[in-house]
């Protein structure tokens, strides 16, 4: 089915209702253990303010900017990783993205966040798009699977 443009695919109800629902699994996981929130910027700026609301308010929040896209297409690499070097020693780490669809940024950020001493790194994103992966990762929380 065509939609006529500007007809949401998915409606911000269903959105924020699924954001409160992945929030309250984070929380639950994360029970009583630091948790850092690294934002990958800029897709997921939104997605990230509005998850937050929902988790413990003692997490820790990091921003990195990095991208795989030019534009609207992927350019199979990597361009400009800005993190903070801050010490993720022993530290649980959730990196927050706006879609996964290639798996070249987050299988890159997920390696740095390990090589800044993560204790373990899992994966949270609003999109799915399994069809354009070309590295091998998973997220641990999905909001939604799309084509």
């Amino acid at each position: 089915m065509i939609r006529p443009p500007g007809q949401d695919y998915i409606s911000s109800v269903r959105i924020r209702r699924r954001v409160r629902e992945l929030g309250r699994s984070i929380r639950r996981f994360y029970k009583n253990r630091p948790l850092t929130v690294v934002a990958l910027l800029k897709g997921s700026v939104f997605f990230v303010v509005d998850l937050l609301r929902h988790l413990e308010p003692s997490t820790e929040v990091e921003f990195w900017t990095v991208s795989s896209y030019r534009g609207t297409r992927s350019t199979g690499r990597l361009h400009g990783l800005k993190s903070c070097r801050g010490n993720f020693r022993g530290r649980d780490v959730l990196l927050i993205d706006d879609i996964l669809d290639s798996g070249l940024t987050l299988a890159h950020t997920r390696s740095h966040a390990k090589r800044l001493g993560a204790r373990q790194v899992e994966v949270c994103v609003l999109l799915n798009k399994k069809r354009k992966r070309v590295r091998t990762v998973s997220a641990r929380w999905v909001g939604f699977h799309i084509t």
